[in-house]
């Protein structure tokens, strides 16, 4: 039996090849995900270990104790067993040149070259606070060079000049999230507490001993341990976040294996109604029905064997690219052995599993049935597995909206998880009932399209699975494609809502210079840019603050209707919620405010206005300002961006403006706005990249559908051909075939994934901002536009196919 399994696999290869390609993708997507898992955790150890290379022992004080103040490494180096020690700071600063301002890291590096991580590439190490290194990722994007003076913008405002005395080729960026990374000499942070304090031993001394011995001498909040043991730690740390990643290429994978499942299922299903005299005649001569499934399982099991092996093969090399593309192979390549064991069964097994179905079906059916001429009809009947599905669907959906109208994520996926296994289990049948519908509307239109429509009818179980796999593909991409303008809408909105201006440039003394405020006008972007009055007065209840003056125009560019109203009574303020419960009073309510010791009355409001400079500053029209305070100080600079801003842009001439003007302090919603935008961005391009695996295989399927169609009807398109229908009809009649199919997977993947994609990202956000419903039609035009691509790459084989079949030649076939 299994060189008669070989001998038909090798006799009919083509037949198989959609079988092949489906399970290599599906394979190889699984490879890949174990490969990027061990290579990448193999690099983010490399990338937690690299500071703590040079050392032996690392001491780390606790973060929640008391400060033990900066004189703590002393402790540590009066240990007899220490022969080196170095303590590690770490700080973040505004990196200012004349180009740009941006967040920059600052780390020390030892005064001693035994404890010093990396080697430099060029220049000199650091010898004072007033010197510093770069890396040399930093060196290219900021336009700096070895011997350059820049400003650096600490904490409380101090400007620091530091000169670049080198330059260091690390080999990987230290995962902060910061683009600069800098290396000073231990003086910068002279008089402040280290977190902690790396140390070297003298020889011949163990640090597992060094470590116990200095676990009793130094104090509780104090805690020792080896240079190694804390590596695997840090590495832990970091693993946990690529773990994240490597779930989501791991679901991903999966769904291509059910896709690929289904396309398997479906070529076996026709594969055998094709081969029924054939499977006959083995059951005339004596074989028994466990021998014919068995038969077409060990076929399965060999293909499916030959694809698993080559996706494990190409998966290798598509996970180390992936790792690479992130900068983790600093370790060179990790294969886990048992993983792509793993991988290679689970493709043997899904295709296996998937020919199990349609080998009981063959193997069920009787001699005298399977030796007909006329080939069996396929269509589906409603059963019992579609009733399940059609109820785990509906309870799926129950529990879902109930778990995004109570905010609980994990009932959320939990619900939509039931509710897409029954949607697949029930679609097959309702997916067959539209194909009949369409069937009707085809024959509506005569000739080509009655055609097409009846080779539909005909078999209406294999064009459902065909147009499943599509759904399957589409409707995730629509669902990612809704998630991702949903959730960009309601990040925005949010940020609109706490951040109604959308720049803010303020300076802490004086007004804000022509210059700077002319440089903020230039932005094409901004609408409306104005320099608000400032006075810095005192409030009884509030202490001194910035009160700030701005005119009706910008009072309604930025939805504070209560500010530009003009009203007859006492003058609106604009307060935060923490100023207005200070002060005792309700929203809208008028009270008397001692300002610089003389009485006001104002109306007061809560709203994020006052918080746009970064600081609680209360708002008032100009004219109220000028009432309470005359002066003409303008420390702000606020401006509001055009609807449809690109906001990147927006970003990086604000960065430039902070840059020519080191003065001013920047705040609004640019900044935030920009990097939640970004992380959704590359989570939703990843994502999408990965379904594109998913689609290749339902077009696989489509084609595959439509070629082994052409195979079963060689007498009728020979017959057609007979009557007249030239090889353009042929090619037509295949199209429309096609196109039912992948507009009745588009269709159905939009209706269902929409959906889904709102009460996901619902279920993400809706605790922390109101959502903002944002349906993309311009992309999900493009889910259809796809659909019918897709539909015409489909046919182009299975058309040439037919074209090719002469009358003659195809009447004579059986």
């Amino acid at each position: 039996m299994p060189g008669y399994a070989w001998a038909q696999t090798a006799a009919h290869p083509a037949r198989l090849a959609s079988v092949l390609s489906a399970i290599v993708l599906g394979t190889l997507f699984l490879a890949a995900t174990a490969v990027f898992a061990a290579t990448s955790s193999a690099g983010l150890r490399i990338v937690a270990a690299a500071p703590l290379s040079a050392a032996d022992v690392i001491v780390d004080r606790d973060p929640e104790a008391a400060d033990p103040g900066a004189g703590w490494p002393e402790q540590v180096a009066e240990h007899p067993d220490i022969t080196a020690t170095a303590p590690l700071h770490a700080g973040t600063v505004q990196l200012v040149t004349d180009e740009i301002r941006a967040t920059a890291n600052l780390y020390s590096i030892s005064d001693r070259d035994e404890l010093r991580w990396f080697e430099l590439a060029e220049g000199e190490w650091p010898a004072n606070a007033a010197e510093m290194v770069a890396d040399a990722p930093t060196l290219d994007s900021s336009g700096l060079a070895v011997g350059d003076t820049v400003s650096l913008l600490v904490g409380d405002g101090e400007t620091t000049d530091m000169t670049v005395v080198g330059a260091a080729d690390i080999g990987f960026r230290p995962l902060t999230g910061v683009q600069y990374q800098f290396y000073t000499s231990e003086d910068f942070f002279a008089g402040e507490s280290p977190l902690s304090v790396t140390a070297d031993i003298a020889d011949g001394t163990s640090p597992e001993a060094v470590v116990e011995s200095m676990g009793a001498d130094l104090p509780d909040d104090l805690h020792p341990m080896t240079a190694e043991e804390q590596s695997r730690l840090a590495a832990d740390r970091f693993a946990g976040g690529a773990q994240q990643l490597e779930l989501i290429l791991l679901v991903f994978a999966l769904i291509a294996l059910l896709a690929a499942a289904l396309v398997i299922a479906n070529t076996f299903t026709i594969l055998l109604s094709q081969r029924r005299r054939d499977t006959a005649l083995l059951r005339l001569v004596g074989a028994e029905r466990s021998q014919v499934r068995n038969l077409v399982l060990a076929e399965a099991l060999i293909i499916g064997s030959i694809g698993s092996a080559i996706g494990v093969a190409a998966g290798v090399g598509a996970g180390y690219a992936g790792a690479s593309l992130m900068e983790l192979t600093g370790g060179g390549l990790h294969v886990g052995v048992p993983a792509l064991a793993g991988a290679f069964l689970t493709g043997v097994a899904t295709t296996v599993c998937a020919a199990w179905f349609p080998a009981r079906k063959a193997a069920g059916t009787a001699p005298v049935e399977a030796l007909r001429s006329a080939p069996l009809q396929n269509g589906v009947r409603f059963r019992s597995v579609h009733a399940v599905g059609l109820a785990a669907a509906v309870t799926g959906a129950a529990v879902m909206v109930f778990g995004m109208l109570a905010e609980n994520l994990p009932v959320s996926i939990a619900g939509g998880s039931v509710g897409a296994v029954g949607l697949l289990m029930a679609l097959r049948y309702a997916i067959s009932r539209l194909i009949g519908g369409a069937d009707r509307l085809l024959r509506l239109r005569g000739g080509v399209a009655e055609l097409a429509g009846a080779n539909l009818r005909r078999n209406t179980g294999r064009a459902a699975t065909a147009t499943l796999t599509l759904v399957l593909g589409l409707g995730l991409i629509a669902a990612l494609a809704t998630a991702a303008s949903t959730g960009r809408a309601t990040i925005d909105g949010d940020l609109d809502d706490r951040f109604p201006v959308d720049v803010s440039a303020r300076v802490d003394t004086g007004s804000v210079p022509a210059a700077t405020v002319d440089m903020v006008r230039d932005i094409d972007d901004l609408v409306l840019v104005e320099t608000p009055r400032t006075e810095q007065v005192t409030v009884e209840g509030l202490g001194e603050t910035t009160l700030v003056g701005v005119s009706p125009e910008l009072a309604r560019a930025v939805g504070a209707e209560d500010l530009a109203a003009d009203g007859t009574g006492a003058p609106a303020m604009l307060v935060s919620e923490d100023q207005l419960n200070a002060l005792g009073a309700a929203q809208g309510e008028t009270v008397d405010l001692s300002v610089d010791g003389e009485a006001h009355r104002f109306t007061l409001y809560a709203s994020e206005l006052a918080t746009s400079s970064g600081a609680a500053s209360p708002v008032v029209r100009e004219e109220a300002l000028d009432a309470v305070a005359p002066g003409d100080e303008r420390g702000m600079v606020w401006g509001t961006a055009a609807a449809g801003a690109d906001y990147d842009a927006l970003a990086e001439q604000m960065s430039r403006v902070a840059g020519a003007d080191p003065a001013i302090t920047l705040s609004g919603a640019l900044a935030e706005r920009t990097g939640l935008t970004d992380v959704l961005d590359v989570l939703v391009g990843l994502s999408l990249a990965m379904l594109l695996v998913t689609v290749v295989i339902s077009s696989l399927g489509v084609a595959n559908t439509l070629s082994l169609s052409v195979l079963e009807r060689t007498r009728e398109l020979a017959l057609l051909r007979v009557l007249g229908l030239t090889r353009g009809g042929l090619r037509s009649t295949l199209a429309v075939e096609a196109a039912v199919i992948a507009v009745l997977g588009a269709l159905l993947g939009l209706v269902i994934g929409i959906p889904y994609g709102l009460v996901g990202v619902n279920a993400v956000v809706g605790g922390t901002a109101p959502l903002v419903v944002a349906v993309p039609w311009a992309e999900l035009t493009l889910v259809l536009v796809s659909a019918l691509v897709i539909a015409a790459a489909a046919t182009v084989l299975p058309s040439r196919r037919a074209a090719r079949i002469a009358p003659a030649e195809g009447l004579g076939a059986d």
